[in-house]
């Protein structure tokens, strides 16, 4: 057994978070009395909610079914290629900040370039200001990727 957070969305902007437990070996999840009284309340206003389970860095869906809670636990990934594949596909909070701060480097380098490139070339012709353009474009697209990636949850 292990504690795991859920987070249950409802469409109307109600959104409950709590702690649960989490059998690892069948996937059961058991609801503390109170949750499972709210989520019943809830049922005869509301429409079916969005209910999450967080574990290992994933949002895993809880599928309900005649009155129990279940999630499929994915098997953990192998060492080496398989954990960096991981990491890209599913990105934990920490990674996606770590991320977006790096894309936000990689975007200054690039703003830095494009007025560097543009003051070293001999001549302002065409190829010099598409290359300039192109890297403080670069810049800005980097910026903003880099911006979404370090949204909160």
């Amino acid at each position: 057994m292990k504690l795991a957070k859920v987070k249950v969305e409802y469409t109307g902007g109600t959104t409950i978070t709590e702690r649960v437990t989490l059998d690892l070996a069948t996937g059961q999840v058991t609801l503390p009395p109170r949750l499972h009284a709210l989520l019943k309340a809830m049922d005869e206003t509301e429409c079916s909610p969005a209910f999450g389970l967080e574990y290992g860095g994933m949002v895993l869906p809880v599928a309900v079914s005649e009155g129990t809670y279940k999630v499929s636990i994915p098997t953990e990934p192998e060492s080496g290629i398989g954990h960096i594949l991981n990491a890209i596909v599913y990105p934990s909070k920490d990674q996606r900040q770590q991320n977006g701060r790096y894309l936000h480097t990689l975007s200054a380098a690039s703003i830095g370039g494009a007025v560097g490139y543009a003051h070293a070339a001999p001549t302002l012709n065409f190829q010099t200001l598409v290359g300039a353009v192109g890297l403080a474009g670069l810049g800005v697209l980097l910026w903003y990727v880099g911006f979404r990636a370090m949204k909160g949850e």
